[in-house]
């Protein structure tokens, strides 16, 4: 009989980028209930992590997008007036976020059991069984692989987050967490790792800085039409 969720092994190692002086920590209780996969009703903390160096800085630095539109009307405006001041533009980064922020290596060797997939084919079933009146009240007419990783709003992802926690695998073990593809590339890959008990899930193997040179970074803020400081 098929396993109700696809399942993998948590990867051979995770990046993660954060405030120094540890980026390998627990969020803050005050801040659960922001995340994508964060538990609806406040009672786990959830860890984000990326399974490359590129993907931790694509989802990091994804937020300082510019809209496309006003990104278009800034670039007219300088155009047409050379003094126009650079400073404080959407759509860059300033030097003050790379010097505030490290980068953190680290083994998942105290993850509590499989990952759940959420992108295969029979997690994406056994959601729409458990959870099909849910996306409803969402507002999704549909629920497959791309509602999961696009249009479906933060609060039904946090609905999965609490039914993948609160569900035990075939062979008897909790889940340890959720893998899943970024929505900037199917090359990019995401783990978001559940709170249970006191053990933390990654061992931190390497912290480091970010420099104006780094080339992930760069490479980051390129894919997302973001301007370095």
């Amino acid at each position: 009989m098929r396993p109700e969720f696809d399942t993998r092994a948590a990867p051979g190692e995770l990046f993660r980028i954060g405030r120094a002086p540890d980026v390998w920590t627990w969020p803050d209780w005050a801040y659960v209930g922001r995340g994508r996969w964060d538990d609806p009703l406040g009672a786990y903390r959830v860890l984000y992590a990326a399974e490359s160096r590129l993907a931790a800085f694509v989802e990091v630095l994804a937020p300082l997008r510019p809209d496309p539109e006003l990104r278009a009307q800034l670039r007219r405006i300088r155009s047409n007036d050379r003094g126009a001041p650079r400073s404080g533009v959407a759509g860059r980064v300033p030097a003050r976020w790379r010097r505030r922020r490290i980068v953190g290596r680290g083994i998942p060797d105290g993850v509590s059991g499989p990952l759940v997939v959420v992108g295969g084919s029979a997690s994406v079933a056994a959601l729409r069984r458990r959870l099909g009146r849910v996306a409803r009240r969402f507002g999704l007419k549909e629920l497959d692989t791309a509602a999961i990783r696009l249009s479906a709003p933060r609060g039904f992802t946090q609905e999965v987050s609490r039914l993948i926690y609160d569900r035990v695998g075939d062979n008897g073990s909790q889940f340890g967490g959720i893998s899943y593809l970024s929505r900037h590339g199917d090359d990019l890959a995401d783990c978001a790792l559940f709170e249970r008990g006191e053990a933390f899930p990654v061992t931190s193997l390497e912290r480091s800085d970010i420099g104006v040179d780094d080339e992930d970074f760069l490479l980051a803020c390129e894919m997302l039409g973001l301007d370095v400081e």
